[in-house]
């Protein structure tokens, strides 16, 4: 699978501060919906409950602004043993803005710990991205 999973985001004026640029905690919450959306779109709707986010990082990069719309474009999912590292690109009017990487770790689904991610899964994410664009 090599295409990349987008997302066009329209700012809402309440995600904004007093000089029409987009909150920072906003922009997280983008990138999560980026980020289940993709997983959704791979065909893991049943098993989103089992992954638990343990780490994300945001670059901003550029300034982000309310009246433009975002483009969130998962770049990368890359399978471990148990989890997930999704990289995911927003861009505003061809403006990088900000980058983000996120690890989510599949659970257990007796509630026991981490669990190795399922096969089903792991197929489903192989060449995610690969020769892509």
């Amino acid at each position: 699978m090599s295409q990349l999973f987008t997302l066009t985001i329209t700012p809402r004026f309440y995600e904004t501060d007093g000089v029409g640029h987009i909150n920072n905690v906003s922009i997280a919450g983008w990138f999560e919906t980026a980020r289940i959306r993709a997983m959704e779109s791979l065909g893991a709707e049943g098993e989103l409950m089992h992954w638990v986010l343990a780490s994300i990082k945001i670059d901003f990069q550029g300034e982000t602004f309310y009246g433009e719309e975002v483009t969130a474009t998962v770049t990368a999912i890359t399978p471990g043993n148990s989890s997930l590292t999704v990289d995911c690109q927003m861009t505003q009017q061809g403006r990088n803005t900000a980058f983000g990487r996120a690890v989510m770790v599949h659970l257990d689904r007796d509630g026991g710990g981490t669990a190795p991610m399922p096969q089903e899964m792991r197929e489903r994410l192989s060449g995610y991205g690969k020769g892509a664009g």
